[in-house]
């Protein structure tokens, strides 16, 4: 009759084993809700950064110009570019 109690330890353990994988399995169904939202929102991110890079390159020129003719008649002798930034869309193939 010693088994007995054996058994019912046993599935006891099995019991809380069981509880805590669907514990689990919960925790990683809200971790991949979350990865979604996370990666709509990286998406969102990188599209704005490459609307920004485009529009700077764009405007770049332009700056430059205005900025080394106030620099001129504000008597400066030495002037500095504007920096440039190398458009890289590099994660155009993950859409």
């Amino acid at each position: 009759m010693e088994t007995e109690p054996k058994l019912d330890k046993i599935i006891v353990m099995l019991t809380t084993i069981e509880a805590r994988l669907d514990r689990m399995e919960d925790s990683i169904k809200d971790i991949r809700e979350n990865n979604k939202s996370v990666q709509t929102d990286c998406s969102k991110m990188r599209d704005h950064i490459s609307f920004v890079e485009k529009s700077y390159s764009a405007v770049r020129t332009p700056l430059s110009y205005i900025k080394h003719h106030v620099e001129y008649m504000m008597g400066k002798t030495t002037t500095t570019d504007l920096p440039t930034i190398e458009y890289q869309d590099e994660y155009q193939d993950e859409k």
